[in-house]
């Protein structure tokens, strides 16, 4: 039969050709651009058979790039069934069942940043399943790389997943999908496998609803049980309370060797030497509570929890460390309000995992022992946060007690109440914490066998602490002393033994993160008192001393204020200023009154003049030292004197008064007066009173060759005046020359004062005396002139004086008898001082005598000569200067008689 077209015939049919290839071309593009807007770089398959139940494909591979990971799928065997609706129930099929054979799935995060996935909120829970997820899902083997903590992680088994096939439901007129509660039961079952190893894990979710569900799980390492699990949850919306129930048992400890191995591949876990694994062991817990379907359920819920464990064998915990020990613990809840039935448990844990490197090494424990028992309540404070509505807050009180052995050797004992809702915190009851170590070092010193013991109360919370010392609080040193490496220090030579610290009655508070491992605030203030049995110095004679002040410490400094006592009796005002970044800033005050406390003085300090009394008077000296971060140490004070009075060597001051200021900076010492007078200074010869004002000023390394500079410098001495002109020296260029101004001295005065016999004498003197100072070799003088003021004056000496001079010749027989009664008008003196202190006198006379001559004009010309040290000596003999001094100069000649002794035999 021929068919014959016709136009029309051949115009339909390449249209409908072109419609067909369009079609290809169209789903061909929408197809490559829906693996392109999902990151799939290749798919293929090979073996597809395609039915209206399902599809079956032998080999498939995807490969999907995303810029936040790459995933590669490979799957043999793969099946997905479907089931399509009934007439009326709608279009879309129902995934019935998935299979396969194979799977291999490599993950691989592209940002280096893992994921960590969130509990889900309290009110989303139960969680939904997926609606599209197959009743049936059966991988009968499957090889996994997943990224975890120490990388990327293999796994390896198999799973299945069953859950009921719900009937379709249509609502007005329509077809739906069914209510996802219709899926339970649904049970997962799911085997790891691991170099000869099984896990299996066995879970089934049951229930009427998804507010009335039941769950229970098992665990089977290499086919024996080791865990069960059973939990009831039951919402009922018109109280709003949720009912949650349960049990986990682990009836004995598996032996897991090979699976702590294997955990360490998933999660960081240091690879420490743990003991074997216990062979006996066991734990149980149940609980069944009721409260509010949100994150209040905790804080508010009612009912009962019990847990028991026995490890009496040390088991190993991955990232905690080796447990061994018992724990019960019986709690009832009554709306939030926690409170034990039974609470006890005996705990001891070793070989402590990685958390330990974040202690301080010579703090860090080898071992742990905990012991917590229940207690009596503790009233709250009123000082605590929570005061205000302690009777409305619940609280659990324990006995907790806790031992660290190993580097420090601490133990905690504390009766303690934990808060059981919001606000979060806990109490301190009466608390007692004790550590000690062998030895320490710290901030450059090195403390041998130190021991802290600390009784405290107070409370702590999640953000603030308020902690109250109580005693015994002390921090004791069997000695302490610098680094070696600290020799260039300051407090490079000081050594205490048997040091104390006491801190009873001082509070500590804090303001802190956790969140952010912060501190941001601390204080430690209150009474401290501190003692030790010796301080030894190379500036002090060794002795026990003790300060009582306020300490007050933060995290920016450290400040001391109170009182420092020797235990010669000596006290000294201390006020101390330690900032831990910037000059450390030490100031201390001293006073002395009376001859008693003056005394102590020698029994303080080894560079303390021997020779130096004090018999009355307050001196009170201020001293500042202060050590900059970066630069030389300063040292600066003042000393005042009030009516001071004493000896030194062998000459008496009597009323010093005024003060004077020093400094010591780097290399350099200055020392200042503005004004120091003394009522009178004695050294056989009294004079005063005696002003000086200026300063002095000279490296450490010379203290004899600095600058001095006088801005006054009078002393009143034999009716008169004696001065030295102001100016400004360089000790340095010695010797240096100082203007000695005498202004109307009374030559009757100083012939009282001279020892001899029969002389006497008036006149006033005035002159200027040159006076040469070396320090190495002492003072000497130089051409200096003294003469008598007009009208001139009178020179007496008795004829028992002048018998030696008259038998000599006329001429001083004549001398002799003229200085009788001398009158005299001009008196001239040219006065000379060498360094053996021998004073030469050239005295020039004009004037006459009733002696001789009828009084007839004489001028006579004497030379003088007289040791000035042994005319002293004299004086001091005589009893001119003091009991203390004439006693002082005897046995100085007796001992100097000794030694002449000694060599010449």
């Amino acid at each position: 039969m021929r068919i014959a077209w016709k136009p029309l015939g051949w115009g339909l049919f390449i249209v409908l050709v072109l419609a067909i290839v369009l079609c290809v071309l169209v789903g061909r593009q929408l197809w490559n651009e829906a693996l392109q807007q999902n990151g799939i770089k290749a798919l293929e398959w090979q073996g597809l058979s395609l039915s209206l139940s399902g599809f079956s494909v032998r080999e498939l591979e995807l490969i999907q790039s995303l810029p936040s990971r790459n995933v590669s799928v490979q799957a043999r065997e793969l099946t997905l069934a479907w089931r399509w609706p009934a007439w009326g129930e709608g279009w879309q099929p129902r995934l019935t069942a998935l299979a396969a054979e194979y799977l291999n799935l490599d993950w691989q995060e592209q940002s280096g940043e893992q994921q960590v996935a969130r509990p889900p909120e309290a009110s989303a829970w139960p969680p939904d399943l997926p609606s599209w997820l197959p009743a049936e899902v059966t991988v009968q083997r499957f090889e996994v790389t997943l990224p975890c903590e120490t990388g990327r992680c293999p796994l390896a088994g198999s799973l299945t997943i069953n859950s009921s096939q719900p009937d379709w439901v249509t609502e007005a007129g329509s077809a739906s999908l069914p209510a996802l509660s219709q899926r339970l039961p649904v049970t997962a079952s799911l085997q790891l496998d691991h170099e000869g190893h099984s896990v299996n894990m066995l879970a089934t979710l049951d229930g009427a609803s998804f507010d009335n569900l039941s769950f229970s799980a098992e665990l089977s390492i290499d086919g024996t049980r080791y865990l069960s699990a059973k939990s009831e949850y039951s919402y009922q919306n018109k109280s709003g309370l949720v009912s949650l129930g349960g049990s986990v048992e682990v009836p004995e400890l598996p032996q897991t060797d090979w699976l702590l191995a294997w955990l360490q591949s998933w999660q960081n876990i240091p690879s420490e030497h743990w003991p074997e694994q216990p062979q006996t062991g066991s734990a149980e817990a149940n609980w069944q509570l009721q409260g509010p379907r949100d994150e209040r359920f905790l804080a508010l819920a009612t009912g009962k929890v019990n847990i028991h464990a026995q490890v009496p064998q040390p088991w190993p915990v991955p990232g905690v460390g080796s447990i061994r020990g018992n724990a019960e613990v019986a709690l009832e809840a009554d709306k939030g309000q926690w409170l034990p039935g039974t609470l006890q448990a005996d705990l001891v844990l070793d070989h402590p995992a990685a958390w330990v490197t974040k202690v301080p090494e010579l703090l860090r424990p080898d071992s742990l022992t905990l012991s917590v028992r229940p207690a009596s309540a503790i009233a709250s404070s009123s000082d605590t946060p929570t005061a205000k509505t302690a009777s409305e807050q619940a609280q659990l009180p324990l006995n907790v007690k806790l031992d660290s052995r190993g580097g420090a050797n601490v133990s905690i004992q504390s009766h303690l109440a934990i808060a059981t809702q919001a606000p979060w915190m806990v109490q301190l009851g009466k608390t007692h914490i004790t550590a000690h170590l062998p030895e320490l070092e710290a901030a450059g010193w090195l403390l041998t066998k130190p021991k802290v013991q600390v009784a405290l109360t107070g409370w702590l919370n999640t953000t603030d602490a308020a902690l109250k010392l109580g005693a015994p609080s002390v921090l004791s040193v069997d000695r302490l002393e610098p680094l070696h490496g600290a020799a260039n220090q300051p407090e490079a030579d000081i050594r205490l033994a048997g040091l104390k610290v006491d801190l009873a009655q001082a509070g500590l508070n804090a303001h802190y993160q956790p969140e952010q491992d912060g501190l941001d605030k601390i204080s430690l203030s209150g009474p401290v008192v501190l003692k030790a049995k010796q301080v030894s110095h190379p500036q002090l004679l060794p002795q026990s001393w003790q300060f009582s002040g306020k300490l007050n410490s933060t995290l920016a400094r450290t400040d001391l204020v109170g009182v420092l006592k020797a235990n010669t009796g000596t006290t000294i005002n201390l006020d101390l200023n330690l900032p831990y970044q910037g000059p450390l800033r030490l100031e201390g005050n001293l006073r002395v009154s009376g001859e008693r406390e003056a005394n102590a003085l020698p029994k303080l300090f080894t560079a303390w003049p021997e020779l130096l009394t004090v018999s009355a008077g307050t001196v009170s000296a201020n001293a500042i030292y202060e050590l900059p971060e970066n630069g030389a140490m300063r040292l600066g004070g003042k000393l005042a004197f009030i009516d001071w009075s004493g000896t030194y060597d062998r000459t008496a001051l009597s009323k010093m008064n005024g003060s004077l200021e020093f400094a010591l900076e780097g290399d350099c010492i200055r020392v200042a007066t503005p004004e120091l007078t003394i009522e009178e200074v004695n050294a056989g010869m009294p004079v005063g009173p005696v002003r000086i004002a200026g300063h002095y000023q000279a490296p450490l390394t010379k203290l004899s060759g600095g600058q001095l500079t006088l801005e006054h410098a009078t002393t009143g001495a034999l009716g008169g005046q004696v001065q030295i002109q102001p100016g400004s020296w360089d000790l340095a260029q010695a010797p240096v020359r100082f203007p000695v101004e005498l202004t109307e001295l009374s030559l009757a005065r100083l012939l009282q004062l001279y020892p001899a016999e029969g002389v006497a004498g008036t006149g006033i003197l005035s002159g200027t005396v040159p006076v040469l100072f070396d320090p190495a070799t002492g003072i000497r003088v130089e051409r200096g002139r003294i003469d008598a003021l007009k009208p001139g004056g009178r020179l007496q000496v008795t004829a028992e004086r002048l018998k030696a001079l008259a038998s000599q010749s006329e001429s001083m027989k004549l001398v002799a008898q003229a200085l009788e009664n001398f009158r005299y008008s001009v008196l001239d003196s040219g006065i000379n001082y060498d360094e053996n202190g021998t004073l030469v006198l050239e005295l020039h006379l004009e004037g006459n005598s009733t002696e001789v001559g009828e009084g007839q004009p004489l001028v006579l010309n004497i030379n003088l000569e007289e040791n000035i040290p042994a005319l002293l000596t004299s004086l001091q003999l005589s009893g001119r200067v003091s009991d203390a001094v004439a006693e002082r100069v005897k046995r100085i000649l007796e001992k100097r008689e000794r030694d002449s002794g000694d060599l010449l035999k």
